[in-house]
């Protein structure tokens, strides 16, 4: 098991006593990277690495998709196939072959969306508004990475699932501080409710 307990145990500490304002994905990145094993923080790495536009190219995906941790997978997974349906989208409107616009094909990808996500895109990919696309998007991301750990084990995918999240925060605080500051808000109500399921694990 790790110390995952004691880095989820502590997450409280880095974000309920702050307001948005104070926020620093960079801070709290730091601190969970220096509490983690050695093997952890090479899925950490991966995450840093994934997350930075200039790296996501056919050869990272390649990878991502037989990196040994679940998160790793199933979030760039997930990355990909936004971008690949996104590319269908445009695409479908100017009538031309997507595939050749595509970062690669999304084959032999775990990911099955349910029709009701996949609508759910198509509806966003059609919003005009490029700032509410943007928000959408991130807030798509943000519900498919809670669905992720349905069954409350504390491993390694729930600290990724906490970066992840505190990335679109990082984001939004720069580009729209009231969304920033909903989803922040939000973020703290998720890991409150983690930290009282850990006191009820030690309670048992």
């Amino acid at each position: 098991m790790g110390n995952y307990h004691y880095i989820i145990a502590g997450l409280p500490e880095l974000v309920l006593n702050g307001d948005n304002k104070a926020f620093s994905y960079d801070a709290v990145r730091e601190s969970i990277y220096n509490s983690s094993s050695e093997k952890d923080r090479r899925f950490i790495e991966w995450f840093d690495f994934g997350t930075n536009e200039e790296n996501l190219n056919a050869h990272f995906y390649r990878a991502a998709m037989n990196c040994k941790n679940r998160f790793i997978r199933l979030y760039f997974a997930l990355d990909l196939e936004i971008r690949n349906r996104k590319v269908e989208f445009v695409a479908g409107k100017m009538e031309r072959n997507a595939d050749s616009y595509k970062v690669c094909p999304a084959n032999n990808v775990d990911l099955d969306l349910s029709s009701e996500q996949l609508t759910r895109l198509q509806a966003i990919f059609a919003n005009r508004n490029i700032l509410e696309k943007e928000q959408q998007l991130d807030s798509f991301k943000w519900d498919y990475i809670s669905g992720l750990n349905e069954y409350g084990e504390f491993n390694m995918d729930v600290i990724l699932a906490f970066l992840a999240k505190g990335k679109l925060i990082d984001r939004w605080n720069k580009l729209d501080a009231k969304a920033g500051e909903e989803m922040f808000r939000k973020l703290v109500d998720e890991v409150r409710g983690t930290f009282k399921g850990i006191e009820n694990k030690i309670l048992e």
